[in-house]
């Protein structure tokens, strides 16, 4: 008889996930009799000891299984994210448990199976016992997969496990932001297997995130032609795509992931982004509002559509939709952006500062925010706080347009024209069909009495 498997269970320490917690290890309780497995959780602690060390030096990196309970809270919990890290560094085995619908499929823990079947959260059951049931029966095929392949007959060669080992370590070091060192791991991967979907599919997400969109689409094109049936894949080309601004064939590709897997709501998101680049914003609503009927707590789908609705000029609604992207994500920056340029179009300056203050909290490096609360700054005759925001996002995003032109525009009202006209000139050059920046420009022109020039 094999000794028991040892299983370490991640979870945010809010009641409603204290409570999951027990609830898993009664039902995982048959196991424990049966000699499958051992459990170990923060409640072992006794009087005395480092938890620290408990946690990170004993218990963890001699865990067979980890288990993260998945809740938006445990998401947001620095120690839930340690836990999975330094577990991912010791090769430990990863089972996601949701426990209700939250931004699990944007975090790391997309990369692994989750239970119940399909991912789908345990409070979306009418049967609760049934979901749990369905958890049970998974983590029991993965113990018996992972004492099969303990055992020294099991055919797993040391090449394969150093390879999945070297994969995993590409997956943390994607969750750490070192993306050049999850492209080596997946280098290595994909030389080792070159049959490899899953790493062709990491490292384009990973090329794509530092904008080699090229580079990222010819890792999506081998991975379908490994597995054409992969809407995962689908999903992530027509992202590249449409990064790329080629709109058409992200649509194209967002159609087939749906196709592939229609309970899926992001190629729907994505796919809406993609009309409303195009200027079909009606389109762009229908994506929206079936990705809201599939999940009402995913705030992305409100947050791309109350950007349509400020393309349209529909403030009011906008607003809405950042306020329920908001209720479903506490600290959604871009959202709080968004909403502050939404109360700035109303003539609400007060609550656009306020928004755009928060929105910089979340997110010191958001250029646009800076843009846009010192758009609103001056709109309230903050002159020099205006100039000084519009100089911070030039600062961390000098290739963004917009702050030049309202910096420009700035200096007009200050009557240092030739300044204006450098901030337009460098906007105009940014972006040549800035159509207010060239007005902006001829009105200082005029100003100076170039009227050939403002002409």
């Amino acid at each position: 008889m094999t000794d028991p498997l040892k299983v370490f269970i991640t979870y945010a320490h809010q009641q409603k996930d204290k409570e999951a917690k027990g609830e898993l290890i009664t039902r995982l309780d048959v196991m424990k009799q049966e000699g499958l497995i051992s459990i170990w959780h923060d409640n072992e602690i006794t009087p005395g000891d480092k938890w620290r060390d408990e946690i990170f030096s004993t218990n963890l990196p001699n865990s067979d299984l980890l288990l993260y309970l998945v809740s938006a809270y445990s998401l947001a919990s620095k120690n839930c994210n340690k836990e999975l890290t330094e577990a991912l560094k010791e090769n430990i085995r990863v089972i996601p448990i949701i426990l209700e619908n939250c931004d699990w499929q944007k975090h790391a823990l997309n990369d692994f199976q989750a239970l119940p079947d399909e991912g789908k959260p345990i409070t979306k059951w009418e049967d609760s016992s049934e979901a749990w049931q369905s958890v049970v029966d998974g983590i029991r095929k993965a113990i018996n997969k992972m004492q099969s392949e303990a055992d020294p007959l099991s055919g797993v060669s040391k090449e394969e496990f150093l390879a999945e080992t070297i994969f995993q370590h590409g997956n943390v070091m994607m969750m750490l932001g070192q993306i050049d060192r999850a492209i080596d791991d997946y280098s290595h991967v994909i030389k080792f297997n070159p049959r490899d979907v899953a790493a062709y599919n990491n490292r384009g997400v990973a090329y794509n995130s530092k904008g080699n969109n090229d580079r990222a689409i010819k890792d999506f094109d081998n991975a379908m032609q490994l597995d054409r049936d992969d809407a995962v894949v689908y999903n992530n080309r027509g992202t590249a795509y449409l990064d790329k601004g080629d709109c058409n064939r992200a649509i194209k590709d967002f159609n087939i992931a749906i196709q592939r897997n229609p309970n899926d709501i992001r190629p729907y998101i994505n796919r809406g982004v993609a009309y409303d680049k195009q200027g079909n914003k009606d389109r762009a609503i229908i994506d929206f509002n079936i990705a809201m009927q599939r999940d009402p707590n995913d705030p992305h789908a409100y947050y791309n559509r109350g950007n349509t609705f400020i393309d349209k000029g529909n403030y009011d609604q906008a607003i809405k939709d950042f306020d329920a992207a908001i209720r479903c994500k506490s600290d959604f920056a871009d959202a709080y952006t968004n909403r502050g340029s939404a109360y700035s179009e109303r003539g609400e300056y007060d609550l656009a500062i306020q928004d755009l203050d928060l929105a910089i909290k979340l997110n010191p490096d958001d250029a646009n925010a800076y843009s846009n609360r010192g758009k609103a700054h001056h709109a309230m005759g903050a002159i020099d706080h205006a100039i000084e925001d519009f100089d911070t996002a030039i600062k961390l995003k000098p290739r963004l347009a917009e702050p030049y032109n309202n910096r420009g525009a700035v200096y007009c009202e200050k009557r240092n024209f030739d300044r204006a006209i450098d901030d337009f000139n460098r906007a105009i050059e940014l972006r040549p069909d800035y159509a207010s920046c060239y007005n902006n420009r001829g009105v200082a022109y005029r100003e100076q009495g170039e009227i050939d020039q403002a002409i």
